[in-house]
């Protein structure tokens, strides 16, 4: 059985940032740390150091507040009480419940492609843990009976119907959120230029940030370049989170219908003003396929989409073409 690289090398090699700026006087402070299972990194620029450094503080603050508060794992997160509440109707964080109103748009956009009351398929997978295993498919079966976003009803007024043993997992949002908690709280301490990065989901305060995408099969390698200008980027991608069966590649990314991981596509990058709404799409999209995952965005607006098939292939949304740097 072989593994995928994860965690600090994946996030070193996923993106490649540069800001086009020949200004000397002003210096670029940046700082890393390891939340929500990734790595972190916050670059400030401002001629007042000191403002730089205590603002990075108070974003990486604002990152590790979200992770504390959406982490499955800890029994004294909200999420982790929800997940084992025996309540049927259950009263949760108002914070929690505008994400999980997000996340129930996402889903109804999506078919049901991206869903995050998957927690039970992803423990069966292992995918966070050290050691993750090809289940049986008995075992698939039992955690798809108590999976499922049909076994979720939102009341309103911060509450929730949730069927016993259903767990909610918000791993494929929870990055792309806190970005945007991480810029907003950057912009409130008077930051003009600033890059917030967890683990490829990356938003960008100012002009002429470029992002360069991963390649999904050559590793160091970039496989196109975009300058973010108001917008954020996130992506998708079966090199994230994987193990080898037999040659056979087993990655992070599950369909809801199959409870096995989604196949056709290697990755998916969405742009968005919103880095939330962002990495929910990627994931969805991954899950629909590149026909239906297509058509979706060009629908949505202020959204487009890069996706590449399992042939290699590249395909881009009507107005992708905007953001590339040649």
């Amino acid at each position: 059985m072989a593994y995928g690289i994860l965690g600090v090398v994946l996030f070193l090699i996923g993106f490649f940032i540069a800001r086009n700026s020949s200004d000397e006087e002003v210096k670029t402070i940046m700082r890393t740390k390891i939340l929500l299972g990734t790595v972190v990194e916050i670059q400030v620029r401002d001629a007042d150091e000191q403002k730089a450094e205590d603002a990075i503080t108070k974003a990486f603050a604002e990152v590790k507040r979200i992770d504390e508060l959406f982490t499955t794992y800890n029994e004294d997160s909200p999420v982790w009480k929800i997940n084992n509440s025996a309540d049927t109707i259950i009263s949760i964080d108002s914070e929690i419940y505008n994400l999980i109103v997000l996340c129930d748009s996402i889903t109804k956009l999506s078919n049901g492609s991206f869903d995050v009351s998957l927690d039970n398929l992803t423990k069966v997978w292992g995918f966070y843990t050290d050691d993750p295993q090809l289940p049986t498919k008995a075992e698939i079966d039992s955690a798809l009976l108590n999976t499922g976003w049909q076994k979720i009803t939102l009341l309103g007024d911060n509450k929730i119907i949730k069927k016993e043993n259903l767990g909610l997992n918000f791993g494929a949002v929870a990055k792309g959120y806190s970005v945007d908690k991480a810029i907003d709280a950057l912009k409130k301490l008077g930051i003009n230029e600033a890059l917030v990065n967890a683990g490829g989901e990356i938003s960008v305060i100012g002009n002429d940030w470029i992002v360069g995408i991963q390649h999904p099969r050559e590793i160091n390698s970039i496989i196109k370049k975009i300058m973010l200008d108001g917008f954020t980027v996130a992506t998708s991608g079966d090199y994230e989170q994987y193990f080898e069966v037999h040659e056979i590649r087993y990655h992070h990314i599950i369909d809801p219908k199959t409870g096995y991981p989604s196949k056709g596509l290697e990755s998916v990058t969405i742009i968005n003003k919103s880095n939330a709404i962002a990495d929910a799409l990627a994931t969805g999209v991954f899950v629909m396929g590149k026909e239906n995952g297509m058509k979706l965005i060009e629908t949505l607006d202020d959204t487009e989409a890069m996706i590449i098939d399992s042939d290699g292939k590249i395909f881009y949304s009507s107005g992708f073409v905007k953001f590339l740097i040649n």
